[in-house]
């Protein structure tokens, strides 16, 4: 990508580093997360928990609001122009946390800079490989330049987050996690970030948009669902995410207590080694490896989709806040390709099936998922397993860590996985990052753990994914996921819903992403 910029920085005003020490006001808030944000470099571990948190310093030229729906953020307008180029109008006026003002050459460093970071929990280099060049033809105005038609610009724009240049250039993770290069134009500035214990962050008075309610925020990562739901009782935390689903009927009782209910956005699935001969965590019947990796039969794996009860896993491991489904992205989103036929139950075909594989008396694998990374995760596991073993696969669940999971997750180092993904208002994002073949040079299949791979599929992404005209892209992207749901490529679980927790006086809206945002708590009655 080619950088040209005729703008500079402006005089730098020096603003007083607002502290979170003293006395407590009511305008601040404490809040209680299941997840702990991997670093404070907006561009690398692109998780909607990283994002969210990311979003209170770090604003994007395009922002999404609740509902997943794009919105003006630092760019005003946005539009093609011609087949392979887009244009955005900047805000006017903008100034970052230290009072440097917000220019086009900005938005070109930050470019610049989510190509070349590296990271081992990901980076956000996928959604800016499309773009080729990047100018600024007026001092209010980004031209973005990309090989061949891509629809998909503004949506990937909407996940990279703007950095000052001035702090940020040459600046590497570390710097971001002390503080020194965490300016942004966000409602909030960073104070300091102590890893498994604390976010603390101060408004910031420079903000562009609407004042945020409260004047202090920390943020404390409190893994534990018990754990997390005591603190919100006892008051040390005002806000908690992901609410023990056992817990809800307690909850809704409890006169202190208000909860917030929101349909989510992501699938959950099953990714099976589908690439290696050999596969580490499956062996036969008898104890022994395996010469050949059995989830390579189309055949295995459709009998492991036939022993879940998906319904069951939905109502009971999700204690009723999920629906079944048949592909790794929810009902009703665009590019969803309508019944697949994955969800069907029929253990006793299951079983005819593996024995048709050559497995008649089963095998036995291990089934790796993380430990509170997603909702009811391990319970999930632990159902499966048990499903699994009614068709003769003898399976165990061993759930970890998050931090012992994402390194396993990067390197996939399992032969079944427990994943999921959350749809970003369209199911070409899932196509491109998670069910077309590994292609890091053009930036597909960033997340296709299994590596599965399949010609067909990889050629109706790509010319899904150069496609402006929304009927034909999304014929094609329902076409490129029935293809892979018949390959089972991953074998989709359920659609989970998202449950909040506030103390009474705190309102929430609660949205269709995963993140939590204090720039959608208020005080309220």
């Amino acid at each position: 990508m080619r950088i040209r910029s005729r703008l500079q920085h402006g005089l730098l005003l020096l603003l007083p580093l607002l502290g979170l020490h003293g006395a407590a006001r009511a305008a601040d808030l404490a809040i209680g997360l299941q997840t702990d944000v991997r670093a404070m470099d907006p561009h690398v571990a692109p998780s909607f928990v990283s994002s969210a948190l990311h979003q209170h310093i770090f604003d994007t030229l395009i922002a999404v609001d609740a509902e997943l729906r794009l919105v003006p953020g630092l760019a005003t307008a946005w539009r093609a122009v011609g087949d392979t180029a887009w244009e955005f109008d900047l805000r006017e006026g903008v100034r970052f946390s230290d009072g440097s003002p917000f220019t086009a050459e900005d938005v070109l460093i930050t470019l610049q800079r989510v190509n070349s970071v590296q990271h081992g929990a990901g980076t956000y280099a996928p959604y800016a490989r499309a773009i080729t060049a990047a100018s600024s033809p007026t001092p209010l105005r980004i031209r973005l330049e990309t090989a061949a038609p891509y629809p998909q610009l503004p949506f990937d724009l909407s996940r990279i987050r703007i950095v000052s240049a001035r702090a940020a250039e040459g600046a590497d993770t570390a710097a971001f996690n002390r503080g020194e290069a965490a300016i942004g134009t966000g409602p909030y500035r960073m104070l300091r970030w102590t890893p498994n214990d604390r976010l603390e962050l101060v408004r910031n008075p420079l903000y562009w948009g609407a004042p945020a309610a409260w004047d202090q925020i920390a943020i404390r990562p409190i893994p534990n669902d018990a754990a997390r739901l005591a603190a919100l009782l006892s008051g040390d935390v005002g806000l908690i995410d992901k609410v023990p689903l056992n817990d809800v009927a307690r909850l809704r009782g409890d006169a202190r207590i208000r909860l917030f209910v929101h349909d989510g956005n992501r699938s959950m699935f099953l990714v099976p080694d589908v690439a290696r001969e050999t596969s580490p965590f499956v062996m036969g019947a008898d104890g022994r490896p395996l010469p050949d990796n059995p989830l390579r039969d189309a055949r295995v794996r459709r009998a492991i989709s036939l022993a879940i009860n998906r319904r069951a896993l939905a109502e009971r491991a999700m204690e009723g806040f999920a629906s079944p489904a048949d592909q790794p992205v929810p009902a009703g989103m665009f590019g969803w390709a309508g019944e697949t036929g994955v969800g069907a139950y029929d253990p006793a075909t299951a079983r005819h099936l593996l024995a048709e594989a050559g497995y008649s008396q089963g095998f036995r694998m291990t089934l790796h998922c993380s430990n509170g990374r997603y909702v009811n995760d391990r319970q999930t596991c632990l159902a499966v397993v048990q499903m699994l073993s009614r068709i003769g696969i003898q399976a165990q669940a061993e759930a970890e860590p998050q931090s012992v999971f994402y390194t396993r997750m990067a390197r996939f180092d399992a032969s079944l996985m427990l994943n999921g993904w959350g749809s970003y208002g369209d199911s070409l994002q899932v196509l491109r990052q998670a069910l077309h073949s590994v292609d890091a040079a053009r930036g597909y299949g960033a997340f296709n753990r299994g590596h599965y791979a399949n010609p067909e599929v990889d050629r109706l992404i790509e010319t899904a994914a150069r496609t402006i005209e929304d009927g034909p892209r999304e014929r094609l992207q329902q076409q490129a996921m029935r293809i892979a749901m018949t390959d089972l490529a991953v074998i989709p679980l359920y659609t989970a819903s998202w449950v909040w927790a506030a103390r009474r006086g705190i309102s929430y809206e609660a949205g269709f992403d995963e993140g939590t945002f204090a720039m959608r708590a208020t005080p309220g009655p």
